[in-house]
Protein backbone atom coordinates (compact mmCIF):
# COMPACT_ATOMS: atom_id res chain seq x y z
CA UNK A 1 0.00 0.00 0.00
CA UNK A 2 2.96 2.62 0.15
CA UNK A 3 2.50 3.31 -3.25
CA UNK A 4 -1.30 4.65 -2.34
CA UNK A 5 -0.33 6.20 0.50
CA UNK A 6 2.31 8.52 -1.01
CA UNK A 7 -0.59 9.39 -3.66
CA UNK A 8 -2.58 10.47 -0.84
CA UNK A 9 -0.12 12.40 0.46
CA UNK A 10 0.85 14.09 -2.75
CA UNK A 11 -2.64 14.89 -3.96
CA UNK A 12 -4.30 16.13 -0.59
CA UNK A 13 -6.92 13.93 -1.23
CA UNK A 14 -7.85 13.43 2.74
CA UNK A 15 -6.95 16.03 5.40
CA UNK A 16 -6.60 14.72 9.39
CA UNK A 17 -8.39 17.66 11.52
CA UNK A 18 -5.14 18.82 12.78
CA UNK A 19 -4.48 19.61 8.60
CA UNK A 20 -7.80 21.04 8.32
CA UNK A 21 -7.65 23.19 11.56
CA UNK A 22 -4.13 24.60 10.37
CA UNK A 23 -5.85 25.76 7.51
CA UNK A 24 -8.77 27.27 9.16
CA UNK A 25 -6.50 28.71 11.95
CA UNK A 26 -8.69 27.12 14.59
CA UNK A 27 -7.68 24.29 17.09
CA UNK A 28 -8.22 20.64 15.99
CA UNK A 29 -11.27 20.54 18.62
CA UNK A 30 -13.06 23.18 17.23
CA UNK A 31 -12.70 21.01 13.90
CA UNK A 32 -13.99 18.15 15.51
CA UNK A 33 -17.04 20.24 16.70
CA UNK A 34 -17.68 20.59 13.04
CA UNK A 35 -17.45 17.51 12.32
CA UNK A 36 -19.87 16.47 15.50
CA UNK A 37 -22.38 18.80 14.30
CA UNK A 38 -22.65 17.90 10.65
CA UNK A 39 -21.14 20.98 9.63
CA UNK A 40 -18.14 19.20 8.13
CA UNK A 41 -18.63 15.85 6.58
CA UNK A 42 -16.00 13.49 7.44
CA UNK A 43 -15.32 9.70 8.03
CA UNK A 44 -13.69 7.52 10.28
CA UNK A 45 -10.39 5.01 9.69
CA UNK A 46 -10.29 1.95 11.15
CA UNK A 47 -8.09 3.61 13.64
CA UNK A 48 -10.47 5.88 15.01
CA UNK A 49 -9.46 9.39 13.18
CA UNK A 50 -11.79 11.46 11.30
CA UNK A 51 -10.65 12.60 7.84
CA UNK A 52 -12.22 14.69 5.85
CA UNK A 53 -12.55 14.93 1.54
CA UNK A 54 -11.06 17.05 -0.43
CA UNK A 55 -13.87 17.99 -2.02
CA UNK A 56 -16.20 18.04 0.76
CA UNK A 57 -13.32 20.76 2.65
CA UNK A 58 -13.41 22.78 -0.56
CA UNK A 59 -17.53 22.88 -0.11
CA UNK A 60 -17.34 23.46 3.34
CA UNK A 61 -15.06 26.45 2.79
CA UNK A 62 -16.74 27.75 -0.03
CA UNK A 63 -20.31 27.48 2.11
CA UNK A 64 -18.66 29.46 5.33
CA UNK A 65 -16.71 32.10 2.91
CA UNK A 66 -13.40 31.28 4.22
CA UNK A 67 -10.31 31.55 2.25
CA UNK A 68 -9.55 28.47 -0.35
CA UNK A 69 -5.68 28.13 -0.30
CA UNK A 70 -4.76 28.58 -3.85
CA UNK A 71 -3.50 24.68 -4.20
CA UNK A 72 -6.87 23.35 -3.29
CA UNK A 73 -8.43 25.67 -6.25
CA UNK A 74 -6.12 24.62 -8.56
CA UNK A 75 -6.64 20.67 -7.49
CA UNK A 76 -10.68 21.55 -8.00
CA UNK A 77 -9.90 23.07 -11.23
CA UNK A 78 -8.24 19.53 -12.52
CA UNK A 79 -10.30 16.75 -14.02
CA UNK A 80 -10.00 13.89 -12.62
CA UNK A 81 -8.99 10.11 -13.85
CA UNK A 82 -9.28 7.43 -11.37
CA UNK A 83 -6.89 4.42 -11.85
CA UNK A 84 -8.10 1.42 -9.89
CA UNK A 85 -5.56 -1.78 -10.13
CA UNK A 86 -4.34 -4.42 -7.57
CA UNK A 87 -0.94 -4.05 -9.31
CA UNK A 88 1.72 -1.41 -7.78
CA UNK A 89 3.74 -1.10 -10.63
CA UNK A 90 0.76 -0.75 -12.89
CA UNK A 91 -0.70 2.21 -11.09
CA UNK A 92 2.79 3.84 -11.03
CA UNK A 93 3.21 3.24 -14.19
CA UNK A 94 -0.21 5.37 -15.81
CA UNK A 95 0.36 7.87 -12.91
CA UNK A 96 3.63 8.74 -14.35
CA UNK A 97 2.29 8.55 -18.02
CA UNK A 98 -0.28 10.53 -17.31
CA UNK A 99 2.08 13.27 -15.40
CA UNK A 100 4.27 13.45 -18.46
CA UNK A 101 1.42 13.16 -21.66
CA UNK A 102 -1.89 14.78 -19.70
CA UNK A 103 -0.77 16.97 -16.74
CA UNK A 104 -4.40 18.59 -17.10
CA UNK A 105 -5.94 15.80 -15.35
CA UNK A 106 -5.67 14.73 -11.33
CA UNK A 107 -4.79 11.16 -11.06
CA UNK A 108 -6.83 9.08 -8.29
CA UNK A 109 -5.42 5.98 -7.38
CA UNK A 110 -6.90 2.88 -5.62
CA UNK A 111 -5.47 -0.86 -5.37
CA UNK A 112 -9.47 -2.33 -3.97
CA UNK A 113 -13.00 -1.87 -5.74
CA UNK A 114 -14.85 -0.87 -2.86
CA UNK A 115 -12.47 2.09 -2.19
CA UNK A 116 -12.98 3.35 -5.69
CA UNK A 117 -16.96 3.32 -5.18
CA UNK A 118 -16.42 5.33 -2.47
CA UNK A 119 -13.83 7.67 -4.09
CA UNK A 120 -15.75 7.83 -7.13
CA UNK A 121 -18.68 9.54 -4.73
CA UNK A 122 -16.10 12.46 -3.45
CA UNK A 123 -14.45 12.94 -6.68
CA UNK A 124 -16.82 12.49 -9.61
CA UNK A 125 -14.12 11.09 -12.10
CA UNK A 126 -14.30 11.60 -15.43
CA UNK A 127 -12.92 8.41 -16.23
CA UNK A 128 -12.33 5.01 -14.56
CA UNK A 129 -9.63 3.35 -15.52
CA UNK A 130 -10.28 -0.43 -13.56
CA UNK A 131 -8.19 -3.55 -13.79
CA UNK A 132 -10.62 -6.66 -14.15
CA UNK A 133 -8.86 -9.49 -12.38
CA UNK A 134 -8.65 -8.08 -8.26
CA UNK A 135 -9.25 -9.64 -4.88
CA UNK A 136 -12.25 -8.88 -2.93
CA UNK A 137 -14.40 -7.10 -5.95
CA UNK A 138 -13.51 -7.72 -9.36
CA UNK A 139 -14.09 -5.29 -12.54
CA UNK A 140 -17.00 -6.63 -13.33
CA UNK A 141 -18.78 -5.91 -9.79
CA UNK A 142 -17.37 -2.60 -10.08
CA UNK A 143 -18.37 -1.87 -13.55
CA UNK A 144 -22.18 -3.06 -12.97
CA UNK A 145 -22.55 -0.86 -9.32
CA UNK A 146 -21.38 2.13 -11.40
CA UNK A 147 -23.54 1.38 -14.18
CA UNK A 148 -26.67 0.45 -12.40
CA UNK A 149 -26.13 4.31 -10.78
CA UNK A 150 -27.80 7.81 -12.19
CA UNK A 151 -24.82 9.12 -10.13
CA UNK A 152 -22.15 7.25 -11.75
CA UNK A 153 -23.78 5.65 -15.01
CA UNK A 154 -22.21 8.03 -17.92
CA UNK A 155 -18.52 7.94 -15.79
CA UNK A 156 -16.54 6.45 -18.73
CA UNK A 157 -14.92 3.19 -18.24
CA UNK A 158 -11.67 1.64 -19.20
CA UNK A 159 -10.91 -1.54 -18.46
CA UNK A 160 -7.59 -3.14 -18.38
CA UNK A 161 -6.73 -7.27 -18.13
CA UNK A 162 -3.64 -9.60 -17.96
CA UNK A 163 -6.43 -12.50 -18.50
CA UNK A 164 -8.58 -13.48 -21.06
CA UNK A 165 -12.06 -12.54 -20.30
CA UNK A 166 -14.64 -14.92 -19.98
CA UNK A 167 -17.66 -15.12 -22.29
CA UNK A 168 -19.87 -13.14 -19.91
CA UNK A 169 -17.64 -10.81 -19.33
CA UNK A 170 -16.84 -9.90 -22.61
CA UNK A 171 -20.20 -9.38 -23.90
CA UNK A 172 -21.13 -6.90 -20.36
CA UNK A 173 -17.37 -4.81 -21.46
CA UNK A 174 -18.38 -4.71 -25.05
CA UNK A 175 -21.89 -3.46 -23.97
CA UNK A 176 -21.11 -0.83 -21.33
CA UNK A 177 -17.62 0.22 -21.29
CA UNK A 178 -15.16 2.52 -23.49
CA UNK A 179 -12.52 0.55 -24.41
CA UNK A 180 -10.54 -2.67 -23.28
CA UNK A 181 -6.37 -2.84 -23.07
CA UNK A 182 -5.04 -6.06 -22.94
CA UNK A 183 -1.88 -6.73 -20.83
CA UNK A 184 0.71 -5.75 -21.70
CA UNK A 185 -0.41 -2.10 -23.14
CA UNK A 186 1.08 1.36 -24.09
CA UNK A 187 0.79 3.20 -21.27
CA UNK A 188 0.54 6.25 -23.68
CA UNK A 189 -2.09 4.91 -25.53
CA UNK A 190 -4.06 4.04 -22.84
CA UNK A 191 -3.38 8.00 -21.58
CA UNK A 192 -4.45 9.26 -25.36
CA UNK A 193 -7.44 6.84 -25.26
CA UNK A 194 -8.41 8.17 -21.17
CA UNK A 195 -8.50 11.51 -22.62
CA UNK A 196 -10.21 11.63 -25.87
CA UNK A 197 -12.93 9.38 -23.78
CA UNK A 198 -13.20 12.57 -20.95
CA UNK A 199 -13.95 14.88 -23.96
CA UNK A 200 -16.28 12.82 -25.51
Amino acid sequence: MILQEAYMQDQDREFSTFEVGKICNVAHTTVISWIDRKELPAHVTPGGHRRVYQNDFILFLEKYHMRIPPELLEAKKKPVILIVDDDEEILHMLSKAFKEHAPEFTVCTTQNGMKALMIVGHESPKVIILDVVMPNMDGLEVCKILKDKASSKNIKVLVITGKRLTERQRKYFLENVDGIFHKPFSAVKLVERAVQAAKE
